[in-house]
This record gives C-alpha cells, sequence and structure tokens, in this order.
C-alpha cells in the first residue's frame, strides 16, 4: 500500500526550501491577500500562481502522488511484480525549485531516481502530448537516464521544449531524446514513430528498467485537438514496451478529457496485468459517472475526421534524425 512521500523522500530531487515553501503551513499564509507582496513574490519564484496555484488538500495530493510513484517503483525492486501502474503519477513538468504545467512535483524523477539504486541504468519514454521537460532537465547530463519523448512540438505550443536538437548535455550527449510530431497525428503515424525509436533506443541503451508516461491528452476528443490518437495507440506501444520483459513503472500524465483518459488507462491496466485487451465495442458498466460516457456508453475512443499534418517526408524524416543521433 502506498504511504505519503516524507520530505526526506520528496528532497532526493525537489530543493528543500521548494517542498518548505510547498508543504510548510506557514507559506501558504494569507495567499489570498492581493497586498501581502512578500507571499506572492514567494509563490510566484516557486511557481504557485497562475497554472499551479495553492489549493485546499494540496499537501496530501503532492504527498500521496509522490508516494505512489515510489511504492510501485519498490514492488519492482523486491521483486514482487515485474509491471507496476500509477496512474496518479507521471508529474512530469514539474521542476527542482518550482511547479510547472500544474505540476507540483515531479514524481517520474523521484521514481527513476530510486529505481537507479537497482537497476543502474533507466529508460523513460514520455507519451504525453507536451514534451516531458522536467524528465528531460533532471537528467539532461546523465548518461544513466535515457528521456525519449514523442511529443508535438510548435512554436508558443507548452512547454516550448524539446526540439529535435535537444540531444543531452556533457556525459549526457545522447540520451535526451525527442520526436516530435505535426499536429493531427493519427494511430499509425504515433505507431511507427514510437516502433522505430523506441526499438533504437533501447537496443542502444541497454536499461534495467523502463518508466512510460501515458499521458492521454493526445487522444481524439481531448479539449488541446492536436493528436487524433485512439487508445489503441497506446496499447501498442505499451505492449511493445512489455515485450521488452524489463521491470516497468507505468505512470499517468495528461488528459483533460476524463472519460477517454479513463477509457485508456483502463485498457492499459489489462494489458499490463497481463489480461487481455479490452475491446472497443464493450459497454461501460453501471456506476455513479456513466452519464460522462454518452452516447456511446462504450469503451471506444473515435478518431475524428480532422486532416493530418504529417507527412510521409516529415515522419521518415524525424524517425531518421532520431536514430542518427542515438547511434552516434
Amino acid at each position: 500500500e502506498a504511504a505519503a512521500a516524507t520530505d526526506a523522500e520528496l528532497t532526493e530531487f525537489h530543493s528543500e526550501e521548494y517542498i518548505e515553501c510547498l508543504l510548510h503551513p506557514e507559506a501558504t499564509s494569507n495567499v489570498s491577500d492581493s497586498d501581502n507582496d512578500d507571499d506572492d513574490d514567494r509563490l510566484k519564484r516557486f511557481g504557485l500562481l497562475y497554472d499551479c496555484p495553492v489549493f485546499e488538500g494540496m499537501e496530501e495530493h503532492v504527498r500521496m502522488a509522490a508516494g505512489g510513484t515510489l511504492a510501485a517503483a519498490t514492488c519492482l525492486i523486491d521483486g514482487s511484480t515485474r509491471v507496476a501502474m500509477h496512474w496518479e503519477g507521471g508529474r512530469h513538468h514539474g521542476q527542482r525549485s518550482r511547479a510547472a504545467g500544474f505540476c507540483y512535483i515531479n514524481d517520474a524523477v523521484l521514481g527513476i531516481l530510486k529505481l537507479q539504486a537497482r537497476f543502474g541504468k533507466v529508460l523513460y519514454i514520455d507519451l504525453d502530448l507536451h514534451h516531458g521537460d522536467g524528465v528531460q532537465d533532471a537528467f539532461v547530463y546523465s548518461n544513466r537516464v535515457t528521456t525519449l519523448s514523442i511529443h508535438h512540438y510548435d512554436r508558443g505550443f507548452y512547454p516550448n521544449t524539446g526540439g529535435a536538437a535537444d540531444e543531452g548535455k556533457g556525459h549526457g550527449v545522447g540520451h535526451s531524446i525527442n520526436a516530435t510530431l505535426r499536429r493531427g497525428a493519427s494511430d499509425a503515424v504515433f505507431r511507427r514513430v514510437f516502433d522505430s525509436v523506441a526499438s533504437a533506443a533501447v537496443e542502444a541503451f541497454e536499461p534495467g528498467a523502463v518508466v512510460v508516461q501515458c499521458g492521454c491528452d493526445g487522444l481524439a476528443g481531448d479539449p488541446h485537438k492536436i493528436f487524433n490518437l485512439t487508445g489503441q495507440a497506446f496499447v501498442d506501444a505499451v505492449q511493445v514496451v512489455l515485450a521488452w520483459k524489463l521491470p516497468t513503472l507505468l505512470l499517468g500524465g495528461g488528459g483533460y478529457n476524463n472519460a477517454n483518459v479513463a477509457r485508456c488507462w483502463t485498457r492499459l491496466t489489462a494489458v499490463a496485468a497481463g489480461e487481455q485487451d479490452i475491446s472497443a465495442s464493450k459497454d461501460i458498466p453501471e456506476h455513479a459517472y456513466l452519464n460522462d460516457y454518452a452516447p456511446t456508453f462504450d469503451m471506444a475512443i473515435d478518431a475524428t475526421l480532422a486532416g493530418d499534418d504529417n507527412t510521409e517526408g516529415s515522419v521518415e524524416a524525424g524517425i531518421s534524425a532520431v536514430i542518427t543521433a542515438i547511434k552516434s
């Protein structure tokens, strides 16, 4: 059972002053008083305004989001399972001393650090619509963690990082891998890119464990309306990873159509647990939130008729550039 992460566990990655501001009761006093400039300046410094405001229950959220990922990592370390899941995890934008992109902590980094003690090298794969900047930044100088992010990249698109030229720094050169996709990416395009670059990464890096962030904001029906994926793209990607038979930690991430996120993660849970994939035509069982699954009330996430800006040439060029970087 997951336990709330302690300050000591959180500061394995995050700075002590950030955790103090984030979780110390005095740090959140009078935050609604617009005249309290000192409080506002401190909160702004640590990213606790705008997209990451202080909220009631924040401490419990932070500690349990981190604690769940650490507990899942422990299950892999002690050998009680080969695949562990924590769908509340995957807060990949969090920085060492700053909240960002709705991420108050970076549990993915904390989980990777814990796994390193047992497995040495770790491959981190990010399937979110947005670049996994916080995780890449944490290990940008490391050759013991390779980060592979497949995401949308465009001028002005958050977090404005993760271009193909981002390849790491120092000893980490070649260990930050970014495969970018244009608007309208379909299941076929996503699978083609994933199959090519993920296989090349695992062969070149030979990790002892894998962490996969399964953010679902690239699904069709998400308010972002950028990628045009169905749940099958995520199932296929995770099945490829599971076939490597390495200790694997599956995390959640973005996704703003709650019903579709639930559909996708339910299918991933079944596959990761060794069960048969759930058919898209299967009915959603009766429960308190059944109306959220209208009008079909089944597991299907249908692609839209939106056009795909990814061309044969752009996809091949992107794959070739990434594989060249990995091999070099």
